[in-house]
């Protein structure tokens, strides 16, 4: 009607701002790779909650793809322990409990120190000054997420030299993991930086060439944030 305002858009909501931001760096289309990666990436977020149903009706009209990629996305991300299928009840959220955690931080403890004593030598200036700027980085980094893909981005970098192709394997079907865990540290602890003091002290072994310090620190850095990740999740209820 005349002289009436126009009602204002609703605001968009988290998943369709990441959607938006990805379907915009990617061009347009997304494959079930990019879905995978987006819909991992809203869980590691917290945008889907454990136990959250994930209605495929919904989602297909979000990415605007068929149901049958959006299936095979949801299958990956079932293999990959963050989705749940059961028989005839769409897809659920699944909630890590504690003996997932200290499963995935025992094999943690177990491949990370072994990877970086054997990268530790092969480092080159380039590498070692490449990872001081990621420290850079998430020393002003702006929120839990933009901290937590610098974290991984750094880890990734020093132990890229190991040529350990299974134990990298191992690592890299932890890596979803240790993101949604490091990301839950940083975000039910307030968005503390302390492990940061932690990647200061890896780095500077690795500068100096000394493997077993720089695999030592590692580890003492993966129980650091594995003493407060299980703190934080025991205070949350999580069985």
């Amino acid at each position: 009607m005349p002289g009436m305002r126009a009602a204002a858009p609703e605001a968009a909501t988290p998943l369709q701002r990441l959607v938006a931001e990805q379907r915009a760096a990617l061009g347009g289309r997304f494959s079930t790779d990019d879905i995978v990666a987006v819909l991992h990436q809203a869980i590691v977020r917290g945008i889907f909650h454990p136990g959250q149903a994930l209605r495929q009706d919904e989602l297909a009209a979000e990415f605007q793809v068929s149901k049958i990629p959006l299936r095979e996305a949801l299958r990956t991300l079932q293999a990959q322990g963050f989705v749940e299928l059961p028989l005839n009840r769409g897809a659920l959220v699944q909630a890590p409990t504690l003996d997932q955690l200290k499963d995935a931080f025992e094999l943690r403890l177990l491949v990370e120190p072994s990877l970086m004593r054997t990268a530790a030598p092969l480092l080159t200036r380039a590498d070692l000054d490449e990872a001081e700027r990621l420290v850079r980085a998430m020393d002003k980094a702006g929120t839990a997420w933009a901290f937590s893909e610098l974290n991984v981005r750094f880890h990734d970098l020093l132990y890229g030299p190991a040529q350990r192709p299974l134990s990298k394997q191992i690592l890299a079907m932890l890596q979803g993991h240790i993101q949604r865990m490091s990301f839950m540290q940083l975000s039910l602890a307030g968005f503390n930086r302390s492990s940061n003091e932690d990647h200061r002290v890896i780095l500077a072994a690795c500068r100096k060439g000394d493997a077993e310090a720089a695999a030592r620190a590692v580890a003492a850095h993966v129980k650091g944030v594995r003493k407060i990740v299980l703190e934080l999740v025991a205070q949350q209820g999580l069985g």
